[in-house]
């Protein structure tokens, strides 16, 4: 148990410094794209997501919740699983369709994480029991799974009809990033609520969160490289 424990806090802190380093690597080269609005813009809220996991890691290994408050170390991360599943819904989907980022949306997504959140430490405390406190997750989750790929495979279709063979790529690494993000945010959180005291699935989990994290991020840093036609191509489709 003892190795278990310690193997977990070293991954702990090695998944939050890569994830720092990757958040500051996304908002030091971010200046460069200033003339392109909604890639700009992606960078710095994707920078703010992998904040937000490297804080929640943080706060793991800081107070070892994990042993000593299960219900506290659920909470925390369907926290932070939340807030990054919000984060990459407005980055990733904006890159697919420009006008996606409106005001009305930002305020019903903030509503529903904000209950979420409330909900999600109500039952921490032992108010609230049983699975109800994360339906509000799965449900708000699922709302933006299904308006991503919904906006994903109706550009997409515009886009191969266009014949652009510079964005093909673009097309492929966004489809991989979410599938990735959202089975591991889906399988995390399931983890969490089959295991909310063992150590070493989470070991496991962070291993494999590195993993997807270092793709998200490699493949947003490779969409400069088609940054002009991939900008044009959106906005077409867009219109």
């Amino acid at each position: 148990m003892l190795i278990e424990l310690k193997l977990y806090r070293i991954t702990l802190v090695v998944a939050c410094i890569v994830n720092l380093m990757m958040a500051a690597s996304l908002l030091h080269n971010n200046y460069m794209y200033r003339d392109y609005c909604v890639y700009h813009r992606a960078r710095w809220i994707s920078a703010l997501c992998l904040a937000v996991f490297a804080a929640g890691f943080a706060l793991h290994g800081w107070f070892q919740w994990r042993t000593v408050w299960p219900l506290g170390a659920t909470a925390l991360s369907v926290s932070y699983f939340h807030v990054g599943g919000v984060l990459f819904s407005w980055s990733h989907t904006s890159l697919l369709n420009p006008n996606h980022l409106r005001q009305e949306l930002v305020c019903r997504d903030v509503a529903l994480l904000a209950l979420g959140l409330c909900c999600y430490w109500l039952a921490a405390t032992g108010i609230f029991r049983g699975f109800f406190p994360f339906i509000i997750f799965f449900l708000h989750i699922g709302l933006l799974t299904f308006v991503f790929y919904r906006t994903y495979y109706r550009v997409s279709r515009r886009l191969i009809a266009m014949q652009l063979g510079s964005v093909e790529g673009f097309i492929r690494w966004m489809l991989l990033s979410c599938h990735l993000i959202i089975g591991f945010g889906i399988g995390s959180i399931v983890f969490t609520a089959i295991f909310p005291v063992e150590v070493w699935p989470y070991t496991v989990l962070l291993c494999a969160g590195m993993a997807v994290f270092v793709y998200i991020f490699y493949s947003l840093v490779e969409y400069g490289a088609v940054i002009d036609s991939a900008t044009n191509a959106t906005e077409d489709v867009a219109e």
